[in-house]
């Protein structure tokens, strides 16, 4: 994003790289949460400790839950393509086309396993009332750890967003 501020936007240089700064302040305590969690116990503390409502929560859990499916598709995507004799052969641009025709076809590949999996929990009712718990969520203190640590890293990035003067409110 921030790539792509610095070459289509208009607020300059210092815009592009506050704005990089603070999408990786986002996605950085995000990232660390789906690979220290499991899925069952994140959807669960999503209902039960932050009372979000059961279908985004179940989503949440289908989501985390089908990250290995998209990595092992990816690798066999790659090695259809190496099979049909599609690689870039050491130059870059075709490189890039290659890695944009993939990226599309698991976008692709995702969006009909998504529609598949709603599909199915619809039809076997989940996500429309109150459900009984099997367990209970628990707050451990690496929770409030993780929380400590969004709150400082987002605090440090705007923090440095509005010294670089590229913070601009999104309503504004």
């Amino acid at each position: 994003m921030a790539v792509v501020n610095l070459l289509y936007g208009d607020a300059g240089p210092m815009a592009a790289l506050g704005l990089g700064v603070r999408l990786a302040a986002i996605a950085l305590p995000c990232v660390l949460a789906v690979l220290t969690s499991d899925p069952t116990e994140t959807a669960d503390a999503l209902v039960q400790r932050l009372r979000v409502p059961e279908r985004p929560a179940l989503g949440v859990l289908a989501a985390l839950r089908l990250v290995p499916l998209l990595a092992e598709q990816w690798r066999t995507l790659t090695l259809a393509r190496r099979a049909r004799g599609l690689e870039a052969g050491g130059r870059p641009a075709a490189a890039v086309r290659l890695f944009a025709g993939k990226v599309f076809a698991l976008l692709v590949r995702a969006v009909r396993t998504g529609t598949q999996l709603a599909a199915a929990m619809d039809a076997r009712g989940f996500g429309t009332g109150p459900r009984t718990r099997a367990r209970y969520s628990v707050w451990t203190g690496a929770d409030t750890a993780l929380l400590a640590a969004t709150a400082a890293v987002l605090a440090a990035a705007y923090g440095l967003s509005l010294w670089l003067g590229a913070w601009r409110p999104l309503f504004a």
